[in-house]
């Protein structure tokens, strides 16, 4: 009769070798937190402490100074969406931001396809349409507030030279909004038409070669190979422009100042005039529509990434 016999103690080797494992996974978990904390301080003071100074504002009230003055709970947010033009702004900013980033992918796309060809001086053509990314949105809205001048400037006088009327781009409550709309799908042109070349660019030419030799011609292989092949760089100019255009500011101040008539007044414009503008310093009402942005903002990355990122094929 044999009876095995269990080892009461772990070998020495493999005792030392557990020992040292534990060590240095010790040493890992210091050397990461170490690692951490630079980039957690400067979170800390640049994005942690203004979003904590932002909600404990949007709880007070605001003297004439623009300083807190007491408590008032969630007051503000009442004040806030009790507010008829509230509403108001934000269709508006809703209308706007799908507005910019369908003209951004559109207007993107019928930009860059053209220019994915190989021809004579095509460097050039990709060059000059790519320009509009080293533009600074300020110089560009004071050019195009210059160019859209109702009374001199320089698209009214080739509508009058061809006979036409001029139009009140900027001054008008029918035309100042999609002026304001096309001036930042403008600003953005340069930079979505540099990341959709080097999406089509990395495309393998020899998937494009094989499904013209199965007989697709240009316009199934854009749409059944091409396209699909970008989505991953479509998808971050949509959830990237959305961002943007939610917290679009300079175009609307130096174009029309919100006007006219609020028509081109957006939520991030409301924030602005709360706070600074004609009889505002109401640092508290600026503060909790601040506090809204940030709630549609983050809730609409969480869609995007909920459900256009389902379609996207890495």
């Amino acid at each position: 009769m044999s009876a095995s016999i269990l080892p009461l103690h772990r070998p020495v080797g493999a005792a030392r070798s557990a020992r040292s494992t534990s060590s240095w996974r010790r040493v890992d978990r210091r050397l990461g937190v170490a690692l951490l904390v630079p980039a957690f301080a400067v979170f800390a003071v640049f994005v942690f402490y203004p979003l904590g100074k932002v909600i404990w504002l949007s709880t007070q009230g605001t003297d004439i100074f623009g300083q807190a003055a007491g408590f008032v709970g969630a007051k503000n947010f009442v004040t806030l969406f009790s507010d008829p033009h509230f509403g108001e702004t934000l269709l508006r900013t809703a209308v706007f931001c799908v507005a910019v980033v369908a003209g951004r992918v559109v207007v993107g796309l019928a930009v860059t396809i053209p220019l994915t060809m190989t021809l004579r001086g095509m460097p050039i053509f990709r060059a000059l349409l790519t320009s509009p990314l080293v533009v600074s949105v300020s110089a560009a809205s004071v050019a195009f507030a210059a160019m859209l001048s109702p009374a001199n400037g320089f698209v009214n006088s080739v509508i009058t030279g061809f006979g036409g009327t001029a139009v009140p781009w900027l001054t008008s409550t029918q035309w100042a909004f999609p002026s304001v709309i096309a001036v930042t799908v403008w600003g953005s042109l340069g930079f979505t038409v540099l990341l959709l070349l080097g999406a089509f660019g990395a495309i393998d030419r020899d998937v494009i070669e094989a499904a013209h030799l199965d007989g697709a011609g240009p316009a199934r292989t854009l749409w059944s190979i091409s396209l699909p092949l970008v989505t991953p760089t479509l998808f971050f100019i949509v959830v990237t422009g959305a961002v943007e255009a939610l917290t679009t500011f300079g175009q609307i101040q130096i174009l029309t100042g919100g006007g006219p008539a609020n028509s081109t007044s957006t939520l991030v414009y409301t924030i602005y005039t709360s706070a600074f503008g004609a009889g505002g310093a109401n640092f508290g009402m600026a503060a909790a529509t601040g506090i809204v942005l940030f709630v549609l903002v983050l809730g609409l990355s969480l869609v995007q990434f909920g459900l256009l990122e389902k379609r996207v094929n890495y």
